[in-house]
């Protein structure tokens, strides 16, 4: 059922405009429970249709009439020719509808297959002992330690950048420049200043154009050479597509599993309970990962347009040219589908959150995901039996894509 007839449109509105400022983020679990009692599909001045119900996420998510782009063929980001941020972004497989989505997946989609992620697992555990030797140094010397700056960021772009072949000593540069660039998917971003996004945009092309022109004159055993030689029926990445394609991947490959690890770690610790639960039964870890995605998403909202009329389960039908912001994180807090959602429940067993999507955009690297993040709880579990807050975890100052500055540790 669609709602926001008067006054509900105006209740609807008010808890949107709340959700963008920083007291609002403060408390989005309260507001995503207010928006429930509202219904699962909401008509707003702000954001056009906000879809809020588990079952009608889901549905919108897996139905390709539900595009990126508008029917004309129109991108969501019209502002693309003021900005280079947008114009980048509107160029990556993420914003593609069908066929194109279809033929750049099928190229780069055996990198990331169950097969091929297990076989980075020795490289994932080499990394990680590395940096938990490191924190366990420090922390031996009394000294605080930031989870996001010393782990949560380290590993994932560790991995990804050896998948492409970035070296490890460029990498550190990269944190803020991404997350200066993922700044453009935030819903209200249209009214803030983007020179940040435009200038990470234009140093990661530049990056990326440079790592490409090298590996034409000198292949190595990496993705980015694997994907310059790339070919499908013949097909071949032209060379936007390879430049947006390399920072797609490298962007969202380490961006999601670093808000993962801070925000599962939060969670955990937020709910000793069950932080105890999972130190005495490791055998659940599989499970809690689903759960801290769940409880906590590293992605809270993705956009949609209906390039066709499509009807919900519900019966409810969406016309064409209408824009759905799809939030994931009040989707995995639907009372209608989990059960008490405000609570950490490591072994429960409902339906499997959305926080990585789901349908022809289900996010590529989930799988490589997850596995980083079973290996670094566990090990951080195993290695430190007191892990204990330091101070106060401080947000990032977005929505969209979730997670923390800091997260200051005590572990012993």
């Amino acid at each position: 059922m669609l709602t926001g007839t008067d006054p509900t449109a105006r209740t609807v509105d008010q808890i949107l405009s709340e959700m963008m400022t920083p007291a609002g983020r403060a408390r989005i679990g309260d507001l995503y429970a207010e928006l429930h009692t509202l219904g699962e599909l909401h008509r707003t001045r702000l954001m056009g249709r906000l879809v809020t119900g588990y079952r009608a996420a889901d549905a919108v998510l897996r139905n390709t009439a539900a595009g990126r782009n508008r029917p004309d063929g129109r991108p969501i980001f019209k502002d693309a020719d003021q900005h280079s941020s947008r114009r980048l972004v509107n160029r990556t497989m993420l914003m593609a509808d069908p066929p194109d989505h279809s033929r750049l997946r099928r190229l780069v989609s055996k990198a990331f297959t169950m097969r091929a992620v297990a076989g980075l697992e020795p490289t994932i555990r080499e990394l990680l002992d590395a940096l938990l030797d490191d924190l366990a140094a420090r922390a031996a010397d009394g000294e605080t330690v930031d989870l996001m700056s010393g782990l949560a960021f380290r590993l994932p772009v560790a991995v990804i950048g050896r998948l492409l072949g970035v070296p490890a000593a460029e990498q550190p540069g990269f944190q803020q420049m991404v997350r200066d660039l993922n700044a453009v998917f935030d819903p209200d971003i249209a009214n803030g200043d983007m020179t940040d996004a435009d200038l990470a945009a234009d140093t990661l092309e530049a990056y990326f154009a440079e790592l490409i022109r090298e590996r034409r004159t000198h292949p190595r055993e990496d993705l980015t050479s694997a994907l310059i030689a790339a070919r499908d029926d013949d097909d071949r990445l032209s060379e936007d597509e390879l430049v947006a394609m390399l920072v797609q991947l490298f962007t969202a490959g380490f961006e999601t599993t670093t808000n993962l690890i801070g925000n599962g770690m939060l969670a955990l610790l937020e709910h000793p309970d069950q932080l105890a639960r999972l130190r005495a039964d490791p055998s659940m870890m599989p499970s809690a990962v689903e759960e801290l995605l769940r409880y906590d998403s590293p992605v809270q909202a993705s956009g949609r347009v209906s390039r066709a009329d499509f009807t919900l389960p519900d019966g409810t039908v969406v016309p064409e040219n209408r824009f759905l912001l799809v939030m994931l994180g009040a989707a995995n807090h639907d009372p209608r589908v989990f059960s008490q959602p405000h609570r950490l429940i490591l072994d429960r067993a409902e339906a499997t959150p959305l926080s990585f999507g789901n349908g022809i955009h289900f996010c590529l690297g989930a799988g490589l995901a997850r596995v980083e993040a079973r290996m670094v709880f566990t090990e951080l579990l195993r290695r430190f039996p007191s892990i204990e807050l330091a101070g106060t975890p401080q947000r990032t100052p977005y929505l969209t894509i979730w997670g923390l500055n800091r997260l200051p540790l005590r572990l012993r």
